[in-house]
């Protein structure tokens, strides 16, 4: 496909995950059709963070800023289900259960987020642990407690990737598969391919995940991330409980090696014989595991991961039959576990940071990087996710 690469282009976006691609159909919202979009391997390939079905979408927040940015991410994707004409989220509610304590944890805390929650007028429910069991097939320890937000649920992230590419394909876009960049230009308007090729750019935008780096390094662009690998797997349930199962999140605090933080889907799926599973994973990885470059990250999964996340399911929840597959996925993390979205040079914008928690404010992450692109500010206040803040300076 290489021959079909241009000289040059208006906006030149590197990544064809969930960043690149809503970026890409937000320029194609704003009328700008000279749009390249390259990809070093697959469109949200199984090897990075945007591959799946399901990703949560949430209001339910311990931090405000995040809390309002997520307010103003849900009232995007409303306008994304329009234009696609079909369905891109379940709404089905989240809980969030668990140990509460004052410390904040990668998403947040129960206490935390009952204030946020009360503070903006947020619905949701406080439930005890004897309602949880009562009303979910769970098993929840004595001492638990929870938070139900009604209007939160999943994203079918799938659906959302495909609806972007036709979004910008249908404007003239070009998303170019198997083209690998080797280096940016030092004057930031232009990249290299690894295939030798030369494309210049009025504007570039990053948003290649845990590949930022490399990329942004010879510049002394890179900000400072982590690789963190997290465990997630399919598991059958007992079609008499179906139905039941929850969104959650499962707030433990940190005991020996295992880290206390548990999340699962509601059934979305099915196995091809037809049986209903779930999706369910680890948010946390043990430090060991945690690398700064990609090609050092371990993508087997751990034994004792999987035994932990085995051991917190069969036990914690009703009905748990097979593990069907098992799957590590990539975070990119920055040291304070928040986004990097910003503009960094006149000519390059960049997003990275995902963290696992990114594809909910993905249309509004894609038209910030749209509007940056394009000359603008963004719709809403991001500058909490700043480049210069000090947990992203390297």
């Amino acid at each position: 496909m290489t021959s079909t690469v241009p000289k040059s282009v208006s906006v030149l976006i590197l990544g064809g995950g969930m960043a690149g691609l809503s970026s890409a159909a937000a320029l194609a919202r704003q009328g700008i059709t000279d749009v390249l979009l390259l990809e070093a391997k697959t469109l949200a390939h199984a090897q990075a963070s945007s591959f799946g079905e399901t990703r949560m979408f949430r209001e339910m927040y311990s931090d405000p800023v995040l809390c309002e940015l997520a307010q103003a991410a849900n009232q995007l994707w409303m306008k994304e289900e329009q234009e696609a004409g079909v369905p891109l989220r379940a709404t089905h509610g989240l809980l969030f259960y668990g140990e509460s304590w004052e410390e904040e944890t990668i998403e947040g805390s129960i206490p935390g987020a009952r204030r946020v929650m009360d503070e903006q007028g947020i619905p949701y429910e406080a439930l005890s642990s004897a309602e949880i069991a009562a009303r979910f097939p769970l098993k929840p320890k004595h001492e638990f407690t929870g938070l139900f937000e009604p209007t939160a649920g999943a994203v079918r992230s799938d659906r959302v990737i495909a609806h972007w590419c036709q979004t910008a394909r249908a404007a003239g876009h070009q998303l170019l598969e198997h083209t690998p960049v080797e280096s940016i230009d030092s004057d930031g308007r232009g990249v290299t391919l690894k295939q030798g090729q030369h494309i210049r750019a009025d504007q570039l935008v990053i948003a290649c995940g845990i590949w930022s780096q490399q990329l942004l390094a010879p510049l002394g662009l890179q900000p400072k991330l982590e690789i963190w690998p997290m465990l997630w797997a399919h598991y059958t349930v007992d079609p008499a409980l179906a139905d039941r199962y929850p969104q959650w999140f499962c707030f433990q605090q940190e005991r020996g090696d295992d880290g206390g933080l548990y999340y699962g889907f509601p059934v979305l799926s099915h196995t091809p014989d037809g049986r209903p599973r779930i999706k369910c994973g680890i948010d946390w990885t043990p430090k060991e595991l945690r690398v700064h470059e990609p090609g050092l990250m371990q993508r087997d999964p751990p034994a004792r991961l999987v035994e932990l996340l085995d051991q917190f399911l069969f036990n914690e929840l009703e009905g748990i039959q097979d593990r069907m597959e098992t799957v590590m996925s990539p975070y990119s993390m920055t040291e304070d576990v928040n986004f990097v979205l910003d503009r960094i040079t006149p000519t390059i914008s960049l997003f990275c940071g995902g963290s696992g928690q990114s594809f909910k404010f993905a249309p509004l992450i894609g038209d910030s990087l749209a509007r940056f692109a394009s000359g603008q500010q963004p719709a809403v206040d991001v500058s909490c996710w700043s480049h210069q803040r000090p947990a992203v300076t390297a």
